[in-house]
């Protein structure tokens, strides 16, 4: 019953009777069992506050009436084929096929061949029109993230945006092609020069003594201030 008054003492969730919330804890695939010393799967800390942050804006802009559109990135190879097939039984062998005007169907693919990466952006009312993004990879690896880059994202982006709707919102993950800033951000890997440089242009104090560690200091508690722009926004 803990749950349950979490759940109901939650400001941005509905009331649950226990019935309730018992079927969609079981829909969820969850499981009442006797806990044992192994180690259970929970959610870390700052996972769950973003998706807290998530829900309650997506609650607020859906309050708002605002459109939203979810926009995502994803991967097939040329090989990719369902393992199951419908099949007449009644042609018995390849002849029997060729003698009636058939064929045998098209072949299991024996590898799995080119990979296509595959970006599109959609509502409640179905996707954009026109706006697939949709390209070989070059590099074939596991990770399909590797083979997007900003400058292509961006490129695609930009040619999406004239096409949503007025006052929408996108929601998309932060892969870092998504998520290029605006301004790079001093990092330890600059000279100390150029970061004072940075700190000047920005108004923000510091003394000609200090060590490079003390000067990304003082750029990390100015990072909201002067970083906090996105190429896409």
């Amino acid at each position: 019953m803990k749950i349950l008054k979490v759940v109901n003492e939650d400001p941005d969730l509905p009331n649950f009777s226990w019935s309730t919330l018992r079927k969609v804890i079981k829909y969820l695939n969850f499981k009442y069992v006797t806990k044992s010393r192994q180690s259970i799967l929970i959610d870390r800390q700052d996972i769950i506050l973003w998706r807290q942050r998530y829900l309650r804006k997506i609650k607020e802009i859906r309050k708002e009436g605002r459109y939203i559109y979810y926009q995502d990135e994803t991967w097939i190879n040329e090989g990719h084929a369902p393992k199951k097939a419908w099949i007449d039984q009644t042609v018995v062998s390849s002849r029997q096929a060729f003698l009636d005007g058939l064929t045998t169907g098209l072949k299991q693919p024996s590898g799995k061949g080119k990979r296509l990466i595959i970006g599109h952006i959609g509502g409640e009312e179905g996707f954009v029109e026109d706006s697939l993004l949709i390209f070989e990879a070059k590099k074939n690896k596991e990770d399909y993230h590797q083979e997007m880059n900003a400058d292509s994202f961006e490129k695609w982006f930009k040619g999406v945006l004239p096409k949503l709707k007025p006052n929408s919102v996108v929601v998309m993950d932060n892969a870092p092609y998504h998520s290029r800033k605006l301004e790079s951000l001093p990092t330890m890997s600059w000279t100390k020069p150029r970061i004072q440089e940075w700190l000047t242009s920005k108004n923000i104090s510091f003394e000609a003594t200090m060590v490079k560690a003390t000067l990304i200091d003082i750029v990390r508690q100015h990072k909201q201030e002067h970083c906090d722009k996105y190429v896409v926004d």
